[in-house]
């Protein structure tokens, strides 16, 4: 299939202090899952961030690809700030140096950033200010870039009435987006419908399972129809990654075994 799956560390990132730059562990356990590429949050590369050729020894040992790196901001200017546009050249300077990666980009859903009206349309001018300039320089080193959404409370964009504004705001720029299935479905839309009218703008993706509002749950232990999107996404010639994340209460007591559970499950689809 021209689908590729892989693992995303925020499965690891529910127990940080133990595993947050040990990407010789996650990448190993990520391999044995029968997963073939990583997704890093920067945060869990550690030093591993500002050694590229180090990174790409340990991928390749463990033969898996490097799918992205999450870059999150707080882009609240429109303009970058100094400290932001630094960590977003590195990021970039980072990722090129492996082919087909792409940058993830992510705003901090900081307390207060959702408002209302007026105020709410002008946090998401700015946002989409910097992240068009992080994209535009993304570009000229030959990297993607792509919008992930959230359905946290202080999300620029949870619900359906956002996501309508969200698709008018990324069909005017070169940003992609990265649509996690499970958020989508925690803002309560239906996952499918909201792939079908995004479709053209989808460049990477995000899978996790959900029981009910806010309650995560391991791969195919909730309510999402996972078959249907993997069925629509081959019959539509999607390319590119599938990266699975867990937040469920499994994975907070035990990262490792929710992965290699998370990686069974999605062995079904594989073919």
């Amino acid at each position: 299939m021209n689908i590729s799956f892989g693992c995303q560390t925020y499965t690891w990132k529910l127990n940080k202090e133990r595993f947050a730059g040990d990407l010789p562990h996650i990448a190993e356990v990520t391999a044995k899952a029968g997963y073939t590429g990583l997704e890093s949050e920067i945060d869990m590369l550690g030093d591993y961030f500002n050694r590229a050729e180090l990174t790409k020894e340990i991928m390749d040992g463990c033969g898996i690809s490097l799918a992205a790196i999450v870059l999150h901001q707080d882009w609240a200017g429109y303009e970058e700030s100094a400290q932001e546009k630094e960590l977003s050249d590195k990021a970039i300077d980072f990722i090129r140096q492996f082919p087909g990666a792409k940058i993830v980009l992510s705003h901090h859903a900081l307390p207060g950033d959702r408002k209302e009206g007026d105020a709410l349309s002008e946090r998401r001018e700015r946002l989409f200010a910097c992240m068009a300039q992080v994209t535009g320089r993304a570009m000229e080193s030959g990297v993607v870039t792509a919008f992930h959404p959230n359905s946290s409370a202080n999300s620029l964009f949870r619900t359906a009435e956002d996501y309508g504004n969200l698709f008018d705001m990324l069909d005017k720029t070169d940003i992609g987006l990265a649509p996690d299935i499970g958020h989508i479905a925690n803002g309560g839309m239906e996952p499918l419908d909201v792939l079908v009218r995004f479709r053209s703008k989808v460049r990477h993706i995000h899978f996790k399972d959900r029981l009910g509002h806010n309650t995560w749950a391991l791969m195919g232990k909730g309510s999402i129809d996972y078959s249907s999107i993997v069925s629509y996404l081959e019959s539509t010639g999607y390319r590119g990654w599938i990266m699975v994340e867990d937040e469920s209460h499994e994975a907070e007591l035990d990262s490792d075994k929710a992965v290699f559970y998370n990686g069974e499950y999605i062995k079904r689809f594989i073919h």
